[in-house]
């Protein structure tokens, strides 16, 4: 069996990587972008980097995935939008297999993460779960029967939008109101905490903070750690974390899956992150399911999203 190769395009960046039919990461490297010309740029970038690393590209690859944020059209392989590259029903698939003369697979990145873990990972075990990657923003997948579930476009997953009554505290960048990511993700964690901090000077939490004007949320976790997890700032991560377990009710309400499977940087809260959610979402599901819940933090770390496209290659979409 030949490799997949298996790009994951991010914003100034790609990672890039070579994996087997087993899940094995054979083999990464980086490529930094030249936004005037994405992909021919990548193109020459990957084969020089494979040529470095000693392997064959015509003889050895296969195929390609190509796991991408956004908005994307996985049966065309179009983007149809990409807010941080700026690209709108952008061809992606068609562009780039003229360059890499080979059988390209194009996914959304959270989904790709999400069928990393699932292949891989720690969703191995599972064959339903939710899979929500929250970091500056909040991404997620649905796997259910030991099959993605994409939606009809390839839209399925984009859990951090859609207005309605998950918050009523902070507008999107999208343009609705309540969405989840304002609030929930990472950024808008420290928003929470510096908005509290403004509109209530001598709140309890807010000695522990030097610049309550300047807070990120790499500063909250180590003065948080520091302090062994005051219940003070506790509380504000429960505030904050609570329009994204609110949505999680509600997914596993409508989808009784058996795990939510969580990633990306708000996971550095590890076992006090599952505390949170499993103490706060008893106020939104009956409590007989609510104990039942079972979360788990991804295992693969920044690989997931590379093997998950290499996946999504392989099985040329059967499996969904």
């Amino acid at each position: 069996m030949k490799l997949v190769l298996a790009i994951e395009i991010g914003v100034t960046s790609s990672k890039v990587g070579l994996v087997n039919q087993y899940g094995d990461l054979q083999a990464k490297f980086a490529v930094d972008h030249d936004l005037t010309r994405l992909i021919p740029n990548l193109f020459e970038k990957i084969i020089d980097g494979l040529e470095a690393i000693g392997i064959n590209y015509e003889e050895e690859v296969e195929k390609i995935g190509i796991a991408i944020g956004g908005y994307v059209d996985h049966m065309l392989g179009i983007i149809r939008y990409s807010a941080n590259l700026n690209l709108t029903n952008y061809h992606l698939k068609e562009v780039a297999e003229e360059l890499f003369k080979k059988p390209i697979f194009v996914i959304n990145d959270a989904n790709a993460s999400a069928l990393g873990e699932f292949w891989t990972g720690v969703a191995k075990q599972y064959d339903s779960i939710i899979f929500y990657y929250v970091d500056n923003g909040i991404g997620g997948a649905v796997i259910t029967e030991g099959k993605l579930a994409p939606g009809a476009r390839g839209f399925a997953g984009e859990f951090g939008h859609g207005g309605g009554v998950f918050q009523k505290n902070y507008p999107c960048s999208c343009g609705l109101t309540g969405c989840v990511e304002p609030m929930s993700s990472i950024l808008g964690i420290a928003n929470h905490f510096k908005v509290t901090f403004k509109n209530k000077k001598n709140h309890s939490a807010a000695h522990f903070f030097k610049n309550v004007e300047d807070i990120t949320f790499k500063e909250i976790l180590e003065i948080y750690e520091e302090n062994n997890q005051p219940e003070e700032i506790t509380v504000l991560l429960q505030e904050a974390l609570d329009p994204l377990i609110m949505h999680m009710a509600t997914m596993i309400n409508a989808l009784d899956p058996e795990a939510i499977i969580l990633a990306g940087g708000l996971t550095q809260l590890d076992e006090k992150l599952i505390e949170i959610i499993q103490s706060s979402i008893k106020k939104y599901m009956i409590d007989m399911f609510a104990e039942e819940l079972t979360i788990e933090i991804a295992e693969l770390g920044n690989d997931s999203t590379m093997i998950g496209s290499a996946y999504y290659a392989l099985n040329d979409w059967k499996i969904f």
